[in-house]
């Protein structure tokens, strides 16, 4: 379980996140949701402990964040990752990546290293594009090699900004069903998205976010209402085509 209490968070004087009180529920596939602005980037990387905490305090699995991240980690696919596609990197070069915490310095990855990675590569669907350099996949293919990374790391919990991006609309389906695949399997979803159609079809849990809470409930208890809240009110809900 993750809860935050109290959560404000400021940039250049200007209040981004106000009063931020939530729990999100271990176990749950959950999706924050909101206008571009409205602070969803900034709290998911309160939460991994990108940026500091100004005011309030963050608990997982009632430890002080912090504190839980001594021992603990999160899985993680940013908004955008910059690789150089032209760089001769392997999809199990990148995977491996997510184990680069566990080497000692000046150590290479050991068999058992690569095998954990090929797993990941397994689980995600691209066991195939092992050896195959970065430039040559696919934008969908990428994204679940993002997610190999992230996987492999082993945390119970994923975070992921926008996963969508960049990929057309079969990918995003096939994407969201391995999502939820490892769901099923206990770990914790935490996606930022703007996919309403996409979320309502995969997501449990939905937190609608614009600088305050207007709601974190189970998805089928959230209404128009509730959206336009959250995203002003011309806001017009549409099937996003890709």
């Amino acid at each position: 379980m993750i809860e935050f209490r109290d959560l404000n968070y400021r940039l250049s004087g200007k209040l981004i996140l106000e009063g931020i009180n939530l729990i999100i529920p271990k176990g749950s596939f959950s999706a924050i949701i909101g206008p571009n602005g409205a602070g969803k980037s900034t709290l998911a990387k309160l939460l991994l402990g990108l940026y500091e905490i100004q005011e309030g305090e963050i608990l997982i699995e009632s430890l002080p964040q912090r504190e839980w991240l001594k021992s603990h980690g999160f899985g993680y696919l940013p908004q955008r990752e910059d690789y150089d596609r032209s760089f001769p990197a392997t999809a199990l070069d990148i995977a491996l990546m997510g184990l680069a915490w566990q080497l000692p310095l000046g150590k290479k990855f050991s068999p058992t290293h690569k095998q954990q990675a090929q797993k990941a590569l397994e689980q995600c669907g691209i066991a195939d594009k092992a050896s195959n350099y970065i430039g040559t996949l696919s934008g969908g293919e990428f994204q679940r090699l993002m997610l190999a990374r992230a996987i492999v790391t082993g945390s119970q919990y994923l975070v992921l900004d926008e996963p969508e991006a960049g990929i057309d609309r079969p990918g995003v389906q096939g994407f969201f069903d391995l999502l939820k695949a490892l769901n099923t399997q206990g770990i914790t979803i935490i996606t930022i998205s703007h996919d309403l159609h996409t979320l309502s079809t995969y997501c449990d849990f939905l937190i609608c976010l614009n600088r305050t809470l207007h709601c974190h409930d189970h998805t089928e208890l959230v209404n128009a209402e509730i959206i336009h809240k959250t995203f002003g009110e011309n806001v017009r809900l549409i099937e996003k085509e890709y």
